[in-house]
């Protein structure tokens, strides 16, 4: 019930109120009184009621004034409506000023009065459950952050009863983030809590805890384990349908009053467990027994590999790569264990690269294996990018030691000169010629003494000086027919290559053939 306070100097208008309207029925209990507009302002301030239906004209301190020096004392939640005598259009205008909700004129009709009151309760209602969401996130993220007590028995305070249990999960979204179907991680949370509040059926919903990128933390409780459980697998099937491959990585269950601090380290502790297994949600009780291994990098290892690479034998290399990745779970390496190991063979990789001559540009693959510092990938994921980035690096060294193939790049050297008016790039031409580009592009300058783009550009403006020497073609159709995509972009080349404008060397070329 919300709290209505009646201020009016007539003491039968306030019996009348009393009477007449079914403030129950509205949803409100009237706590208080005031004839006159002093009395009210002490009573507003001891009861703090929801809402204040004053008359306008009072002696002393009148209605207006009642609603500015409420307002202004901090009661901002209160609302007011105002029931006047006076069908006064200042008055009006001035109630409308000072934020007053309706404006009632005496006579009271019953109808009409009623249907305000209730139209404030629903406002009333809203603004409550506003400030109840607004109040359980503030105190989540104190919990959370460990400013707060450790105690969850304030949840009482919401109807949430104390016999029930909690339990904290971090939901983990597997992969780099898909920005074709989800903007930024702002929209993981929003479909992550839209499906928490349709899954979950309990009296308040906590906000969302950010524990790094795509790291969300929620907590969930129930009656008992079953429930939770049941939802938790509930939420996990909804999220795959969304679609987001998902991990959720779930403490301990306990009562509210125990500590949520340690419930937040259980389930970060249950993340450990990554790559022991593949299941959509891994409970810390069901891995806590398991005991994790951190060893320091086996160097021996390592160089194995890097071997494999120089030596140029890809089947052992691809054979001990999956051999490696097995005992990464077998021997139960924690996720940490992993990317270090992972990392490390990258630096030693990347090593051999540049001794054999080749840059790190030439790896088309080294930001997608990197990215497992940022991302969090399954095992099967980081075992793909660590391969295909193993291939690369035995294919780039392999290249370096190959002589250049004149006959290869001659070749290309005649496909740009009949091809020139396509949309050519040195990508597409590598790709064509099934050639890395940066090693093509490298090949190509040493060959001809010009970077691809440069040799592209002089030929397409070579035809197109022939195109302005011998047709009417209009500037815009020479530059189409030569590969430019846009006019200005012609111009501006053709100018600054030959000193002359298109127009300037076509009107020069046929002066000189006169």
């Amino acid at each position: 019930m919300h709290k209505v306070m009646l201020v009016d100097d007539e003491m039968f208008v306030r019996e009348g109120m009393k009477t007449l309207i079914d403030w129950e029925g509205c949803g409100y209990r009237i706590c208080g009184e005031a004839d006159n507009g002093e009395q009210a302002l002490r009573e507003a301030a001891r009861l703090r009621p929801d809402l204040i239906v004053t008359d306008i004209r009072m002696p002393g301190i009148d209605g207006l004034e009642l609603i500015q020096r409420v307002s202004r004392s901090g009661q901002t939640g209160t609302k007011f409506i105002v029931v006047s005598g006076y069908n006064d259009f200042f008055y009006a205008q001035q109630s409308i000023k000072y934020g007053v909700c309706d404006f009632l004129l005496k006579p009271i009709d019953k109808r009409e009065f009623e249907q305000s009151l209730s139209r404030m309760a629903e406002v009333l209602n809203q603004e409550k459950e506003t400030r109840k969401k607004q109040q359980a996130e503030f105190l989540f993220y104190e919990w959370v952050t460990g400013k707060k007590g450790t105690s969850l028995r304030e949840m009482g305070d919401w109807g949430v009863s104390s016999s029930i249990l909690s339990g904290y999960a971090i939901i983990e979204i597997n992969g780099k983030a898909d920005m074709v179907h989800l903007a930024a991680d702002a929209a993981y949370k929003t479909k992550i809590k839209e499906i928490y509040h349709r899954v979950v059926k309990q009296p308040i919903h906590f906000p969302i805890y950010e524990h790094g990128r795509q790291r969300y933390g929620l907590l969930f409780i129930g009656e008992g384990e079953e429930e939770i459980r049941h939802n938790l697998y509930r939420f996990s099937e909804q999220l795959v349908n969304v679609p987001l491959d998902v991990t959720i990585y779930v403490s301990a269950f306990s009562s509210p009053a125990d500590c949520l601090q340690e419930r937040i380290r259980e389930a970060g502790e249950a993340l450990r467990y990554k790559y022991v297994n593949d299941e959509r949600i891994v409970f810390y009780e069901q891995v806590k027994e398991i005991t994790l291994s951190y060893p320091s990098v086996d160097d021996g290892q390592c160089q194995t590999l890097v071997e494999y690479i120089e030596e140029a034998r890809l089947e052992q290399l691809m054979t001990a790569m999956k051999d490696l990745f097995a005992q990464f779970r077998a021997r139960r390496l924690s996720a940490e264990a992993v990317q270090t190991f992972v990392l490390y063979f990258v630096q030693k990789a990347l090593q051999l690269v540049k001794r054999a001559g080749a840059c790190e540009e030439q790896l088309t693959t080294l930001p997608r294996v990197l990215e497992c510092q940022d991302y969090p990938f399954r095992l099967e994921e980081l075992k793909k990018r660590m391969m295909d980035f193993a291939v690369e690096c035995c294919w780039v060294v392999e290249e370096q030691r190959k002589p250049p193939s004149l006959c290869e790049i001659h070749k290309i050297k005649r496909y740009i000169e009949e091809h020139y008016a396509e949309n050519l790039s040195l990508k597409s031409i590598a790709k064509q010629f099934y050639m890395n580009p940066v090693y093509l592009g490298q090949l190509f300058k040493k060959t001809y003494g010009l970077y691809f783009k440069e040799f592209l550009l002089q030929l397409r403006i070579g035809e197109a000086k022939k195109l302005l020497r011998t047709t009417n073609l209009r500037i815009y159709e020479v530059a189409e027919k030569v590969g430019f995509g846009s006019v200005d972009y012609f111009v501006t080349q053709f100018e600054k290559m030959e000193g002359l404008t298109p127009s300037e060397y076509r009107k020069k070329s046929t002066r000189s053939i006169l």
